[in-house]
This record gives C-alpha cells, sequence and structure tokens, in this order.
C-alpha cells in the first residue's frame, strides 16, 4: 500500500494527472463535434499541460536548485522527457496551431504576476484551458458553427466551477494579501457561485443540434464536489478526484457516444 501511494502521490505531483485530464477535454471535443480525431495536437497538449503546470508549482523550487531529494528529481525528469516530447509533436503540427500554443504559453507566462491578484488566476486558468482545449481544435474549421461559440461559453464555466474547490481549499493556506475569492467573499458564496454556474453550462448545451445528455452526469458530479468541499478534506480530494471529471467525461463520451 506504502508504495501504491508513493507512485499516486509523484504521479499527482510531477502533473501527469493533470496533463491527462486536459488532453481528456481536447479530446471531449473532438469527440463531441466529429472534428479530425488523428492530428497529434491531443499528445502535444499533454506534454505542454505537464511541462506548464510544472513549471508554474516548482520553477523556486528548482532555480534555488532546493530540490535534493528523490521525488523533485524524479519531477524534474518527468519535466525534461515532457518537454522533448512536446518540442517532438510541436513540430509535426501545422505553423497556425503552433503559433496558437505559443500564444497560450505566454498567457501562462502571466500566471506569477497575478498572485497579488489571486480572483484573477481562477479566470485566466479558465480562459487558458477554454483556448487549448476549444480555441484551437476548431481552427481546421473553415466555417464556425453555433456549436462552436456555444463549447466555448460551457468549458470556460465549468472549468470555474471546477477550480472552485481548488480555490476553497487553497484558502486555508493562502497569504491572507493574495485576495483569492473566498478571501473576498465567504466560502459558502463561492460555492453558491459555482454550482449557479453549472446551471447555464447544462442548458447551453441543448442549443445545439446533436445535443449530448452526458452534460448532465457531468453537471451534476461537478455540483457535488462543490458542495462537498470543506477544509478537512485531504489533498487527494481536489488534486486527484476533482481533476479526474474531465477523464470520467471522454470516458462515458468513449462508451455512449
Amino acid at each position: 500500500m506504502q508504495i501504491l501511494k508513493r507512485f499516486i502521490d509523484f504521479y499527482i505531483q510531477s502533473s501527469i494527472h493533470v496533463g491527462l485530464a486536459v488532453l481528456c477535454l481536447v479530446y471531449v471535443t473532438l469527440f463531441s463535434n466529429d472534428l479530425v480525431k488523428h492530428s497529434w495536437y491531443p499528445i502535444c497538449v499533454f506534454f505542454g499541460t505537464i511541462i506548464g503546470y510544472n513549471f508554474l508549482k516548482y520553477f523556486e523550487v528548482f532555480t534555488n536548485k532546493n530540490f535534493y531529494s528523490i521525488r523533485y528529481y524524479g519531477i524534474l525528469g518527468v519535466s525534461i522527457l515532457a518537454t522533448i516530447g512536446f518540442l517532438y509533436f510541436f513540430l509535426l503540427l501545422k505553423a497556425r496551431v503552433q503559433i496558437d500554443i505559443l500564444i497560450a504559453g505566454l498567457f501562462v507566462l502571466t500566471y506569477p504576476f497575478l498572485r497579488k491578484q489571486g480572483w484573477l488566476k481562477l479566470f485566466l486558468v479558465s480562459f487558458v484551458v477554454t483556448y487549448v482545449t476549444v480555441y484551437i481544435p476548431y481552427q481546421n474549421v473553415n466555417r464556425f458553427p453555433i456549436e462552436y461559440y456555444v463549447n466555448l461559453v460551457q468549458r470556460f464555466l465549468i472549468i470555474i466551477s471546477l477550480l472552485i474547490p481548488f480555490e476553497i481549499m487553497d484558502s486555508k493556506t493562502d497569504d491572507k494579501t493574495l485576495n483569492t475569492l473566498p478571501q473576498i467573499f465567504s466560502v459558502n458564496s463561492i460555492k453558491l457561485f459555482g454550482i449557479l454556474l453549472v446551471i447555464p453550462f447544462i442548458l447551453l448545451e441543448f442549443i445545439k443540434s446533436h445535443p449530448s445528455y452526458l452534460v448532465l452526469p457531468i453537471g451534476i458530479i461537478t455540483v457535488l464536489f462543490i458542495d462537498f468541499t470543506e477544509w478537512k478534506r485531504n489533498k487527494y480530494y481536489t488534486s486527484f478526484w476533482v481533476e479526474s471529471v474531465p477523464i470520467l467525461w471522454w470516458f462515458l463520451l468513449v462508451l455512449f457516444p
């Protein structure tokens, strides 16, 4: 059991899990809208997400050469391998997609500068994930259908809702000067905010010509995760279970296309 726990911890801490979650969101867009599925783009996103998250989480650790442990050496190794994988698949993509990925990377680099405006980072992360998982996959389409615009709004809303548990859990250790949403408003208010966003996420689906009823279970699961978020929850509640919602979404799409 101890070996399994260490493996899961490393899997989460090295950002492989979040990389898989973002990869699945790309596939949700591709599968739901009959877009090109054989592109190397989703794999590139997987590796790029690992690089981006590890850069944000461990930049200070590595720059201070403060990583004298097997765990940090392992994370550094994963980051190097992810960089190699990213560059390989990045070079296989069309120039237009490469430019879009670089633009997303620039947005990621602004994240550290928003530390004192913590409420903004929630919307920045949601914007970047929406950009990467909806906007870019549609760039091979000649004319944007109504589904494209609906997907943009839906994805932005559901990502914000899924980030609410993280905001609440982090608020118990965040510096008071960060001005995160739970610090500005009450925890219950933020929960209500996240839950209310799920309503248009579900309703907007029925504007599409071929709606997917899978938004209902995904919306309900998201609401439950928000409602049951408490400070006493362990680290796996958000870093594993909440981040697994996009993986579940893609899995359900495969089972019930």
